[in-house]
Protein backbone atom coordinates (compact mmCIF):
# COMPACT_ATOMS: atom_id res chain seq x y z
CA UNK A 1 0.00 0.00 0.00
CA UNK A 2 1.85 3.35 -0.36
CA UNK A 3 2.18 5.59 1.84
CA UNK A 4 0.16 8.98 2.27
CA UNK A 5 0.98 12.11 2.43
CA UNK A 6 -1.70 13.50 5.10
CA UNK A 7 -0.88 10.96 8.50
CA UNK A 8 -2.03 10.78 11.56
CA UNK A 9 0.14 13.42 12.81
CA UNK A 10 -1.84 16.30 10.14
CA UNK A 11 -5.01 14.43 11.63
CA UNK A 12 -4.18 15.14 15.16
CA UNK A 13 -2.88 18.45 14.87
CA UNK A 14 -6.29 19.23 13.18
CA UNK A 15 -7.85 17.77 15.63
CA UNK A 16 -6.93 20.17 18.54
CA UNK A 17 -7.02 23.14 16.20
CA UNK A 18 -10.71 22.42 15.24
CA UNK A 19 -11.44 21.70 19.03
CA UNK A 20 -10.35 25.40 20.12
CA UNK A 21 -12.69 26.60 17.51
CA UNK A 22 -15.81 24.36 18.37
CA UNK A 23 -16.90 26.49 21.45
CA UNK A 24 -16.65 30.09 19.73
CA UNK A 25 -18.66 28.31 16.78
CA UNK A 26 -21.45 26.85 18.70
CA UNK A 27 -21.78 29.63 20.99
CA UNK A 28 -22.46 31.53 17.69
CA UNK A 29 -25.20 29.07 16.60
CA UNK A 30 -27.24 29.13 19.73
CA UNK A 31 -27.17 32.84 19.31
CA UNK A 32 -28.18 33.25 15.49
CA UNK A 33 -30.62 30.55 16.32
CA UNK A 34 -32.38 32.44 18.95
CA UNK A 35 -32.90 35.73 17.27
CA UNK A 36 -33.80 33.80 14.19
CA UNK A 37 -36.26 31.86 16.46
CA UNK A 38 -38.04 34.89 18.22
CA UNK A 39 -38.10 36.47 14.76
CA UNK A 40 -39.82 33.98 13.16
CA UNK A 41 -41.92 33.39 15.75
CA UNK A 42 -43.46 37.06 15.82
CA UNK A 43 -43.72 36.84 12.08
CA UNK A 44 -45.80 34.05 12.13
CA UNK A 45 -48.16 35.35 15.35
CA UNK A 46 -48.81 38.37 12.74
CA UNK A 47 -49.09 36.37 9.35
CA UNK A 48 -51.76 34.06 10.99
CA UNK A 49 -53.31 36.47 13.28
CA UNK A 50 -53.95 38.41 10.29
CA UNK A 51 -55.24 35.46 8.18
CA UNK A 52 -57.84 34.42 11.16
CA UNK A 53 -58.86 37.94 11.38
CA UNK A 54 -59.81 37.98 7.61
CA UNK A 55 -61.70 34.96 7.82
CA UNK A 56 -63.36 36.14 10.86
CA UNK A 57 -64.37 39.07 8.84
CA UNK A 58 -65.09 37.11 5.57
CA UNK A 59 -67.73 34.86 7.57
CA UNK A 60 -69.51 37.39 9.88
CA UNK A 61 -70.10 39.62 6.77
CA UNK A 62 -71.09 36.72 4.60
CA UNK A 63 -73.32 35.12 7.63
CA UNK A 64 -74.65 38.92 9.14
CA UNK A 65 -76.22 40.09 5.57
CA UNK A 66 -77.79 36.81 5.00
CA UNK A 67 -79.06 36.27 8.78
CA UNK A 68 -80.61 40.29 8.41
CA UNK A 69 -82.33 39.78 5.05
CA UNK A 70 -83.99 36.72 6.60
CA UNK A 71 -84.64 38.63 9.68
CA UNK A 72 -86.36 41.32 7.86
CA UNK A 73 -88.26 39.31 6.01
CA UNK A 74 -89.39 37.50 8.97
CA UNK A 75 -90.96 41.06 10.28
CA UNK A 76 -92.55 42.06 7.19
CA UNK A 77 -96.18 42.97 8.44
CA UNK A 78 -97.81 41.05 5.18
CA UNK A 79 -96.40 38.12 5.80
CA UNK A 80 -97.53 38.18 9.98
CA UNK A 81 -100.81 38.86 8.99
CA UNK A 82 -101.05 36.48 5.93
CA UNK A 83 -98.68 33.51 6.16
CA UNK A 84 -99.72 32.05 2.98
CA UNK A 85 -98.14 30.22 -0.12
CA UNK A 86 -99.64 33.10 -2.22
CA UNK A 87 -98.06 36.06 -0.14
CA UNK A 88 -95.12 34.08 0.69
CA UNK A 89 -93.76 32.99 -2.69
CA UNK A 90 -92.91 36.00 -4.71
CA UNK A 91 -91.08 37.38 -1.54
CA UNK A 92 -88.74 34.09 -1.25
CA UNK A 93 -88.30 34.49 -5.20
CA UNK A 94 -87.84 38.09 -4.94
CA UNK A 95 -84.98 37.15 -1.31
CA UNK A 96 -83.10 34.45 -3.72
CA UNK A 97 -82.16 37.25 -6.70
CA UNK A 98 -81.10 39.73 -4.19
CA UNK A 99 -78.64 37.29 -2.15
CA UNK A 100 -77.22 34.84 -5.03
CA UNK A 101 -75.44 32.63 -2.16
CA UNK A 102 -78.86 31.44 -1.07
CA UNK A 103 -79.24 28.57 -2.56
CA UNK A 104 -82.99 27.67 -1.73
CA UNK A 105 -85.25 29.98 -0.16
CA UNK A 106 -88.00 28.32 1.60
CA UNK A 107 -91.32 28.76 4.26
CA UNK A 108 -92.90 25.92 6.63
CA UNK A 109 -95.55 25.76 8.52
CA UNK A 110 -95.44 25.58 12.72
CA UNK A 111 -95.56 21.92 12.82
CA UNK A 112 -92.55 21.75 10.17
CA UNK A 113 -94.15 21.20 6.82
CA UNK A 114 -92.96 22.84 4.23
CA UNK A 115 -95.23 25.54 2.75
CA UNK A 116 -93.11 26.59 -0.60
CA UNK A 117 -89.28 26.70 -1.52
CA UNK A 118 -88.16 28.42 -4.61
CA UNK A 119 -86.80 27.22 -6.72
CA UNK A 120 -89.45 24.71 -6.85
CA UNK A 121 -87.42 22.33 -8.67
CA UNK A 122 -84.11 20.69 -7.30
CA UNK A 123 -81.13 20.14 -8.81
CA UNK A 124 -82.08 17.04 -11.02
CA UNK A 125 -85.22 19.59 -12.51
CA UNK A 126 -87.56 16.87 -10.79
CA UNK A 127 -90.51 19.60 -10.09
CA UNK A 128 -91.83 20.11 -6.25
CA UNK A 129 -89.06 17.72 -4.38
CA UNK A 130 -90.22 19.88 -1.49
CA UNK A 131 -93.66 18.42 -1.13
CA UNK A 132 -94.32 16.09 1.89
CA UNK A 133 -90.55 16.91 3.43
CA UNK A 134 -90.80 18.36 7.22
CA UNK A 135 -88.13 20.51 8.54
CA UNK A 136 -89.31 19.53 12.24
CA UNK A 137 -85.99 17.49 12.99
CA UNK A 138 -83.72 19.87 11.30
CA UNK A 139 -81.34 21.59 13.35
CA UNK A 140 -81.76 25.30 11.77
CA UNK A 141 -85.77 24.82 12.21
CA UNK A 142 -85.64 24.02 16.10
CA UNK A 143 -82.98 26.55 16.77
CA UNK A 144 -85.28 29.52 15.52
CA UNK A 145 -87.93 28.24 17.49
CA UNK A 146 -85.99 27.50 20.99
CA UNK A 147 -84.54 30.97 20.34
CA UNK A 148 -87.72 32.91 19.14
CA UNK A 149 -85.06 34.66 16.78
CA UNK A 150 -83.34 34.51 13.46
CA UNK A 151 -80.53 31.00 14.05
CA UNK A 152 -78.01 29.98 11.44
CA UNK A 153 -76.66 25.72 11.84
CA UNK A 154 -73.29 24.18 10.99
CA UNK A 155 -73.64 22.27 7.83
CA UNK A 156 -76.59 19.32 6.79
CA UNK A 157 -76.79 17.38 4.50
CA UNK A 158 -79.28 19.28 1.64
CA UNK A 159 -81.36 17.19 -0.77
CA UNK A 160 -82.79 19.95 -2.67
CA UNK A 161 -81.49 22.36 -5.33
CA UNK A 162 -78.46 23.07 -3.51
CA UNK A 163 -77.50 19.01 -2.86
CA UNK A 164 -74.60 17.88 -0.62
CA UNK A 165 -73.05 19.37 2.85
CA UNK A 166 -74.81 23.25 2.80
CA UNK A 167 -75.63 25.74 5.53
CA UNK A 168 -78.96 26.60 7.28
CA UNK A 169 -80.45 29.37 8.07
CA UNK A 170 -84.52 30.01 9.65
CA UNK A 171 -86.17 33.23 11.36
CA UNK A 172 -89.78 32.53 12.84
CA UNK A 173 -92.82 34.41 11.82
CA UNK A 174 -95.33 35.56 14.59
CA UNK A 175 -98.49 36.67 14.06
CA UNK A 176 -99.22 40.77 15.74
CA UNK A 177 -100.63 38.92 19.00
CA UNK A 178 -97.44 36.67 19.43
CA UNK A 179 -98.60 33.13 17.73
CA UNK A 180 -96.24 31.60 15.79
CA UNK A 181 -96.90 31.06 12.49
CA UNK A 182 -94.28 29.13 10.63
CA UNK A 183 -90.73 29.69 9.65
CA UNK A 184 -88.73 30.89 6.84
CA UNK A 185 -85.27 30.24 6.30
CA UNK A 186 -82.84 29.93 3.49
CA UNK A 187 -79.58 27.13 2.53
CA UNK A 188 -76.51 28.81 1.61
CA UNK A 189 -73.81 28.01 -0.77
CA UNK A 190 -70.61 27.93 1.45
CA UNK A 191 -68.98 27.99 -2.30
CA UNK A 192 -68.37 31.96 -1.53
CA UNK A 193 -66.54 31.09 1.78
CA UNK A 194 -64.67 28.49 -0.07
CA UNK A 195 -63.46 31.38 -2.49
CA UNK A 196 -62.29 34.33 0.22
CA UNK A 197 -60.64 31.77 2.19
CA UNK A 198 -58.50 30.67 -0.91
CA UNK A 199 -57.77 34.31 -1.63
CA UNK A 200 -56.57 34.95 2.03
CA UNK A 201 -54.45 32.13 2.63
CA UNK A 202 -52.92 32.49 -0.54
CA UNK A 203 -50.13 29.78 -2.25
CA UNK A 204 -48.14 28.62 1.23
CA UNK A 205 -50.64 29.26 3.84
CA UNK A 206 -53.79 27.26 4.73
CA UNK A 207 -57.09 28.17 6.23
CA UNK A 208 -60.41 26.41 7.48
CA UNK A 209 -63.37 27.10 8.93
CA UNK A 210 -65.27 24.31 10.95
CA UNK A 211 -69.04 24.27 12.25
CA UNK A 212 -69.67 23.69 15.81
CA UNK A 213 -69.93 19.89 15.34
CA UNK A 214 -66.36 20.25 13.87
CA UNK A 215 -67.05 19.12 10.53
CA UNK A 216 -64.97 21.74 7.89
CA UNK A 217 -67.43 24.40 6.01
CA UNK A 218 -64.71 25.71 3.77
CA UNK A 219 -61.12 25.47 3.69
CA UNK A 220 -58.69 26.44 1.32
CA UNK A 221 -57.67 24.29 -1.61
CA UNK A 222 -53.53 23.34 -0.32
CA UNK A 223 -55.42 21.25 2.36
CA UNK A 224 -57.86 19.37 0.02
CA UNK A 225 -60.24 18.58 2.46
CA UNK A 226 -63.81 18.16 0.99
CA UNK A 227 -67.00 19.76 2.76
CA UNK A 228 -68.30 18.11 5.42
CA UNK A 229 -64.98 16.63 6.75
CA UNK A 230 -64.97 15.64 10.71
CA UNK A 231 -61.66 17.91 11.34
CA UNK A 232 -60.51 14.72 13.34
CA UNK A 233 -59.87 12.77 10.25
CA UNK A 234 -57.57 15.01 9.28
CA UNK A 235 -54.28 14.87 10.92
CA UNK A 236 -52.88 18.31 10.37
CA UNK A 237 -56.36 20.13 11.93
CA UNK A 238 -56.60 17.33 14.14
CA UNK A 239 -53.34 18.43 16.14
CA UNK A 240 -54.31 22.52 15.39
CA UNK A 241 -57.78 21.66 17.53
CA UNK A 242 -55.51 20.80 20.39
CA UNK A 243 -54.00 24.25 20.31
CA UNK A 244 -54.84 27.09 22.81
CA UNK A 245 -57.31 29.70 21.32
CA UNK A 246 -55.65 32.41 19.88
CA UNK A 247 -52.03 31.04 20.91
CA UNK A 248 -49.64 30.41 18.02
CA UNK A 249 -48.15 26.95 18.10
CA UNK A 250 -46.32 24.35 16.68
CA UNK A 251 -48.71 21.83 14.52
CA UNK A 252 -47.77 18.33 13.43
CA UNK A 253 -43.78 18.94 14.04
CA UNK A 254 -41.56 16.86 12.58
CA UNK A 255 -38.14 16.22 12.75
CA UNK A 256 -37.01 18.80 10.40
CA UNK A 257 -39.52 20.87 9.14
CA UNK A 258 -43.09 22.02 11.19
CA UNK A 259 -45.72 23.44 10.47
CA UNK A 260 -47.35 26.44 13.12
CA UNK A 261 -50.92 27.44 13.45
CA UNK A 262 -53.43 29.54 15.21
CA UNK A 263 -57.04 28.65 16.44
CA UNK A 264 -59.92 31.30 17.01
CA UNK A 265 -63.44 30.67 18.13
CA UNK A 266 -66.38 32.17 16.18
CA UNK A 267 -69.94 33.29 16.31
CA UNK A 268 -72.06 30.26 17.08
CA UNK A 269 -69.69 27.98 18.15
CA UNK A 270 -67.62 28.08 14.53
CA UNK A 271 -63.80 28.19 14.71
CA UNK A 272 -61.08 29.11 12.37
CA UNK A 273 -57.58 27.64 12.24
CA UNK A 274 -54.58 29.11 9.81
CA UNK A 275 -52.05 27.15 8.98
CA UNK A 276 -48.53 28.74 7.90
CA UNK A 277 -46.01 26.66 5.60
CA UNK A 278 -43.79 23.98 6.80
CA UNK A 279 -40.52 25.52 7.34
CA UNK A 280 -36.86 23.79 7.54
CA UNK A 281 -35.05 24.01 10.42
CA UNK A 282 -37.75 25.73 12.25
CA UNK A 283 -36.62 24.43 15.38
CA UNK A 284 -33.70 26.67 16.98
CA UNK A 285 -31.66 24.05 18.21
CA UNK A 286 -31.92 22.12 14.49
CA UNK A 287 -30.59 25.76 13.37
CA UNK A 288 -27.91 25.87 15.69
CA UNK A 289 -26.80 22.25 14.75
CA UNK A 290 -26.96 23.37 10.99
CA UNK A 291 -24.87 26.59 10.99
CA UNK A 292 -22.65 24.40 13.66
CA UNK A 293 -21.93 21.99 10.98
CA UNK A 294 -21.33 24.54 8.68
CA UNK A 295 -19.10 26.55 10.80
CA UNK A 296 -17.05 23.22 11.46
CA UNK A 297 -16.57 22.73 7.70
CA UNK A 298 -14.94 25.99 6.88
CA UNK A 299 -13.00 25.65 9.93
CA UNK A 300 -11.65 22.44 8.99
CA UNK A 301 -10.90 23.76 5.18
CA UNK A 302 -9.07 26.67 6.20
CA UNK A 303 -6.77 24.36 9.10
CA UNK A 304 -6.20 21.99 6.59
CA UNK A 305 -4.84 24.81 4.28
CA UNK A 306 -2.84 26.13 7.22
CA UNK A 307 -0.95 22.89 8.11
CA UNK A 308 -0.69 21.21 4.52
CA UNK A 309 2.64 22.81 4.30
CA UNK A 310 4.14 22.52 7.50
CA UNK A 311 2.65 18.57 7.56
CA UNK A 312 4.45 18.11 4.28
CA UNK A 313 8.07 19.61 5.62
CA UNK A 314 7.44 17.65 8.79
CA UNK A 315 7.05 14.52 7.43
CA UNK A 316 9.85 14.66 4.69
CA UNK A 317 12.36 12.31 6.86
CA UNK A 318 9.58 9.85 7.53
CA UNK A 319 8.31 9.79 3.57
CA UNK A 320 11.84 9.09 3.42
CA UNK A 321 12.34 6.52 5.69
CA UNK A 322 9.43 4.98 4.59
CA UNK A 323 10.34 4.89 0.81
CA UNK A 324 13.37 3.23 1.77
CA UNK A 325 11.40 0.64 4.12
CA UNK A 326 8.97 -0.17 1.29
CA UNK A 327 11.70 -1.48 -1.01
CA UNK A 328 13.24 -3.63 1.64
CA UNK A 329 12.90 -7.47 1.74
CA UNK A 330 13.72 -8.64 5.38
CA UNK A 331 13.10 -12.64 3.56
CA UNK A 332 16.04 -12.00 1.45
CA UNK A 333 18.41 -10.08 3.16
CA UNK A 334 19.10 -9.28 6.84
CA UNK A 335 20.66 -6.15 5.66
CA UNK A 336 19.25 -2.49 5.92
CA UNK A 337 19.55 -0.78 2.56
CA UNK A 338 21.61 2.41 2.85
CA UNK A 339 18.43 5.04 2.71
CA UNK A 340 17.46 3.39 6.08
CA UNK A 341 20.70 3.81 7.73
CA UNK A 342 21.35 7.61 6.38
CA UNK A 343 18.31 8.24 8.90
CA UNK A 344 18.10 11.57 10.92
CA UNK A 345 19.13 11.02 14.59
CA UNK A 346 15.45 11.33 15.78
CA UNK A 347 14.11 8.28 13.77
CA UNK A 348 17.57 5.93 14.69
CA UNK A 349 15.43 4.26 17.34
CA UNK A 350 12.88 2.85 14.52
CA UNK A 351 15.83 2.27 11.99
CA UNK A 352 17.53 -0.40 15.52
CA UNK A 353 14.10 -1.79 15.50
CA UNK A 354 13.88 -2.90 11.99
CA UNK A 355 16.87 -3.81 11.72
CA UNK A 356 16.45 -6.56 15.10
CA UNK A 357 12.96 -7.33 13.42
CA UNK A 358 14.42 -7.95 10.22
CA UNK A 359 17.05 -10.59 12.03
CA UNK A 360 14.29 -11.92 13.81
CA UNK A 361 12.59 -12.69 10.37
CA UNK A 362 14.80 -14.41 8.72
CA UNK A 363 15.09 -16.74 12.00
CA UNK A 364 11.45 -17.51 11.92
CA UNK A 365 11.37 -17.70 7.83
CA UNK A 366 13.88 -20.99 8.49
CA UNK A 367 11.62 -22.34 11.44
CA UNK A 368 8.60 -21.77 8.84
CA UNK A 369 9.89 -24.05 6.09
CA UNK A 370 10.54 -26.74 8.60
CA UNK A 371 7.10 -26.90 10.00
CA UNK A 372 5.06 -26.35 6.45
CA UNK A 373 7.24 -29.40 5.39
CA UNK A 374 6.25 -31.44 8.48
CA UNK A 375 2.76 -30.42 8.15
CA UNK A 376 2.76 -31.37 4.22
CA UNK A 377 2.85 -35.11 5.35
CA UNK A 378 0.98 -34.75 8.15
CA UNK A 379 -1.53 -33.41 5.61
CA UNK A 380 -1.07 -35.94 2.83
CA UNK A 381 -1.94 -38.52 5.20
CA UNK A 382 -4.53 -37.65 7.12
CA UNK A 383 -6.24 -36.90 3.21
CA UNK A 384 -5.59 -40.77 2.53
CA UNK A 385 -7.00 -41.63 5.65
CA UNK A 386 -10.10 -39.44 5.30
CA UNK A 387 -10.61 -40.36 1.37
CA UNK A 388 -10.43 -44.05 2.61
CA UNK A 389 -12.91 -42.55 5.52
CA UNK A 390 -15.51 -41.37 3.06
CA UNK A 391 -15.04 -44.59 0.71
CA UNK A 392 -16.29 -46.45 3.64
CA UNK A 393 -19.25 -44.16 4.46
CA UNK A 394 -20.22 -44.24 1.19
CA UNK A 395 -20.38 -48.39 1.09
CA UNK A 396 -21.91 -47.86 4.40
CA UNK A 397 -24.96 -45.78 3.11
CA UNK A 398 -25.78 -48.70 0.60
CA UNK A 399 -25.73 -50.70 2.49
CA UNK A 400 -28.92 -52.07 4.48
CA UNK A 401 -27.72 -52.35 8.24
CA UNK A 402 -30.08 -55.65 9.31
CA UNK A 403 -29.25 -58.03 6.41
CA UNK A 404 -25.96 -56.85 4.63
CA UNK A 405 -27.51 -56.53 1.52
CA UNK A 406 -27.38 -52.93 -0.77
CA UNK A 407 -30.26 -51.36 0.93
CA UNK A 408 -32.79 -49.26 -1.63
CA UNK A 409 -30.46 -46.18 -2.27
CA UNK A 410 -27.68 -48.25 -3.32
CA UNK A 411 -29.76 -50.58 -5.35
CA UNK A 412 -31.72 -47.29 -7.42
CA UNK A 413 -27.97 -46.03 -7.57
CA UNK A 414 -26.49 -49.71 -8.94
CA UNK A 415 -29.66 -50.79 -11.29
CA UNK A 416 -29.66 -47.28 -12.98
CA UNK A 417 -25.50 -47.90 -13.85
CA UNK A 418 -26.52 -51.49 -15.00
CA UNK A 419 -29.33 -50.85 -17.33
CA UNK A 420 -27.21 -48.37 -19.20
CA UNK A 421 -23.95 -50.42 -19.44
CA UNK A 422 -26.57 -53.04 -20.62
CA UNK A 423 -27.99 -50.13 -22.93
CA UNK A 424 -24.23 -50.51 -24.50
CA UNK A 425 -24.09 -53.90 -24.81
CA UNK A 426 -27.85 -54.82 -26.72
CA UNK A 427 -27.81 -57.53 -23.79
CA UNK A 428 -30.88 -59.05 -21.97
CA UNK A 429 -31.58 -58.07 -17.98
CA UNK A 430 -33.40 -60.07 -15.89
CA UNK A 431 -35.16 -58.84 -12.29
CA UNK A 432 -35.99 -60.98 -9.91
CA UNK A 433 -38.75 -59.70 -7.30
CA UNK A 434 -38.63 -61.77 -4.15
CA UNK A 435 -41.31 -61.28 -0.98
CA UNK A 436 -41.30 -63.97 1.87
CA UNK A 437 -44.94 -64.78 2.17
CA UNK A 438 -46.95 -64.14 5.23
CA UNK A 439 -44.35 -62.04 7.02
CA UNK A 440 -46.80 -59.34 8.95
CA UNK A 441 -48.68 -62.53 10.34
CA UNK A 442 -44.43 -64.01 11.19
CA UNK A 443 -43.80 -60.98 12.90
CA UNK A 444 -47.35 -60.86 14.88
CA UNK A 445 -47.24 -64.29 16.07
CA UNK A 446 -43.54 -64.06 16.79
CA UNK A 447 -42.45 -60.60 17.31
CA UNK A 448 -40.30 -58.19 15.42
CA UNK A 449 -36.85 -59.91 16.97
CA UNK A 450 -37.65 -63.07 15.22
CA UNK A 451 -38.98 -61.14 11.99
CA UNK A 452 -35.27 -59.53 12.10
CA UNK A 453 -33.71 -63.26 12.62
CA UNK A 454 -35.75 -64.72 9.52
CA UNK A 455 -35.23 -61.44 7.58
CA UNK A 456 -31.14 -61.97 7.85
CA UNK A 457 -31.62 -65.34 7.66
CA UNK A 458 -33.47 -65.47 3.98
CA UNK A 459 -30.91 -63.12 3.13
CA UNK A 460 -28.21 -65.60 3.59
CA UNK A 461 -30.17 -68.00 1.13
CA UNK A 462 -30.56 -65.31 -1.21
CA UNK A 463 -26.79 -64.97 -1.05
CA UNK A 464 -25.38 -68.48 -1.22
CA UNK A 465 -27.97 -69.00 -4.36
CA UNK A 466 -28.13 -65.55 -6.15
CA UNK A 467 -25.12 -63.84 -5.27
CA UNK A 468 -22.43 -65.49 -8.17
CA UNK A 469 -24.54 -64.52 -11.08
CA UNK A 470 -26.35 -61.35 -9.39
CA UNK A 471 -25.26 -57.84 -10.64
CA UNK A 472 -27.43 -56.73 -7.90
CA UNK A 473 -28.97 -58.36 -5.02
CA UNK A 474 -30.75 -55.52 -2.26
CA UNK A 475 -33.63 -55.57 -0.09
CA UNK A 476 -36.27 -53.16 -1.40
CA UNK A 477 -38.89 -53.42 0.97
CA UNK A 478 -39.30 -54.63 4.49
CA UNK A 479 -39.47 -58.60 3.16
CA UNK A 480 -38.90 -57.69 -0.34
CA UNK A 481 -35.72 -58.64 -2.83
CA UNK A 482 -35.02 -57.72 -5.72
CA UNK A 483 -31.99 -59.00 -7.79
CA UNK A 484 -31.14 -57.68 -11.70
CA UNK A 485 -28.84 -60.08 -13.72
CA UNK A 486 -26.51 -59.39 -16.87
CA UNK A 487 -26.22 -61.21 -18.98
CA UNK A 488 -29.15 -62.86 -18.34
CA UNK A 489 -30.63 -66.51 -20.45
CA UNK A 490 -34.22 -66.97 -19.64
CA UNK A 491 -33.59 -70.67 -18.68
CA UNK A 492 -31.11 -69.86 -16.57
CA UNK A 493 -32.81 -67.24 -14.38
CA UNK A 494 -35.58 -69.77 -14.00
CA UNK A 495 -33.27 -72.37 -12.21
CA UNK A 496 -31.31 -69.36 -10.32
CA UNK A 497 -35.24 -68.49 -9.05
CA UNK A 498 -36.24 -71.85 -7.99
CA UNK A 499 -32.82 -72.86 -6.41
CA UNK A 500 -33.23 -69.16 -4.16
CA UNK A 501 -37.04 -70.61 -3.26
CA UNK A 502 -35.44 -73.95 -2.43
CA UNK A 503 -33.03 -72.18 -0.35
CA UNK A 504 -35.28 -70.65 1.33
CA UNK A 505 -37.80 -73.69 2.35
CA UNK A 506 -34.80 -75.68 3.19
CA UNK A 507 -33.94 -73.12 5.88
CA UNK A 508 -37.01 -74.72 7.52
CA UNK A 509 -38.09 -72.11 9.74
CA UNK A 510 -41.31 -72.65 11.72
CA UNK A 511 -44.39 -70.73 10.93
CA UNK A 512 -47.56 -71.47 12.46
CA UNK A 513 -49.00 -68.80 10.13
CA UNK A 514 -48.33 -70.46 6.73
CA UNK A 515 -50.10 -73.38 5.05
CA UNK A 516 -46.51 -75.04 4.63
CA UNK A 517 -45.57 -74.92 8.31
CA UNK A 518 -42.21 -72.86 7.93
CA UNK A 519 -41.39 -69.37 6.13
CA UNK A 520 -41.54 -69.74 2.28
CA UNK A 521 -40.40 -67.42 -0.61
CA UNK A 522 -42.32 -66.21 -3.75
CA UNK A 523 -40.78 -65.21 -6.55
CA UNK A 524 -41.21 -63.36 -9.90
CA UNK A 525 -39.21 -63.04 -12.98
CA UNK A 526 -38.81 -61.10 -16.20
CA UNK A 527 -36.37 -60.83 -18.98
CA UNK A 528 -35.39 -57.73 -21.37
CA UNK A 529 -33.58 -57.05 -24.14
CA UNK A 530 -32.28 -53.29 -23.34
CA UNK A 531 -32.53 -51.83 -26.68
CA UNK A 532 -32.62 -48.01 -27.68
CA UNK A 533 -36.50 -48.15 -26.79
CA UNK A 534 -36.66 -50.33 -23.28
CA UNK A 535 -37.22 -48.83 -20.10
CA UNK A 536 -36.02 -49.74 -16.57
CA UNK A 537 -38.78 -49.21 -14.74
CA UNK A 538 -41.16 -51.44 -17.55
CA UNK A 539 -38.49 -54.41 -16.25
CA UNK A 540 -38.96 -54.16 -12.89
CA UNK A 541 -43.12 -53.40 -13.00
CA UNK A 542 -42.75 -56.50 -14.86
CA UNK A 543 -41.17 -58.62 -12.37
CA UNK A 544 -43.60 -57.18 -9.75
CA UNK A 545 -46.57 -58.49 -11.54
CA UNK A 546 -45.08 -61.72 -11.95
CA UNK A 547 -44.31 -61.85 -8.15
CA UNK A 548 -48.11 -60.80 -7.48
CA UNK A 549 -49.28 -63.72 -10.15
CA UNK A 550 -46.76 -66.32 -7.62
CA UNK A 551 -48.44 -64.71 -4.75
CA UNK A 552 -51.70 -65.34 -6.32
CA UNK A 553 -51.48 -68.48 -7.40
CA UNK A 554 -50.69 -70.04 -3.64
CA UNK A 555 -47.14 -68.79 -3.20
CA UNK A 556 -43.70 -70.54 -2.22
CA UNK A 557 -43.59 -70.43 -6.58
CA UNK A 558 -41.73 -68.92 -9.23
CA UNK A 559 -43.92 -66.89 -11.63
CA UNK A 560 -42.77 -65.61 -15.09
CA UNK A 561 -44.57 -62.69 -17.16
CA UNK A 562 -43.86 -63.94 -20.93
CA UNK A 563 -42.41 -61.67 -23.44
CA UNK A 564 -45.18 -61.40 -25.06
CA UNK A 565 -47.08 -60.02 -21.75
CA UNK A 566 -44.23 -57.73 -21.22
CA UNK A 567 -44.68 -56.23 -24.64
CA UNK A 568 -47.98 -55.65 -24.17
CA UNK A 569 -47.00 -53.81 -20.93
CA UNK A 570 -44.51 -52.14 -22.95
CA UNK A 571 -47.13 -50.88 -25.64
CA UNK A 572 -49.32 -49.71 -22.45
CA UNK A 573 -47.02 -47.30 -20.92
Amino acid sequence: MPYRQTGSLARRAAAVLLLFALLPALLLGLALSAWYGRSDARHSAAMLGSMADGAELALRGYLARHRDAIATIAEVPTLRSDFSVATLTPRLRLLQKMYPGMLTTFAAAADGAVLVASPEHDAAGRGYYWQGVNLAERDYFRAALRNRAVAVTGLFHSHGYGQGMQVGIAAPVYDPQGRLLGVVGAVLDPDKLQADLGELAGPENALALLDAQGRVVAASPGLGLTRGVPAHDDSTLRHALALPVDHVADVDPGPLMERRGLREMLPNGWQVVALGPRQLFAHAWLLALGLLGLLLVLVSISLRLLIRGATRRLLAPVNTLADALARFDPSGSAELPPGLRAAPRELRPIVDALEAHAALIQALLAQREETLAEREHEIEQRTRELRRAVDALAESARTDALTGLTNYRGWRELADTLWAEARQQHGEVAAIACDIDHFKAYNDTYGHGAGDACLRRVATALQASLQRDARVLARSGGEEFIALILPAQRRHIQELAEAARAAVAALAIPHSGSTRGHVTLSLGFSVMLADPDARLDVLLRAADLALYRAKRNGRDQVAELSVSALQKLRNEE
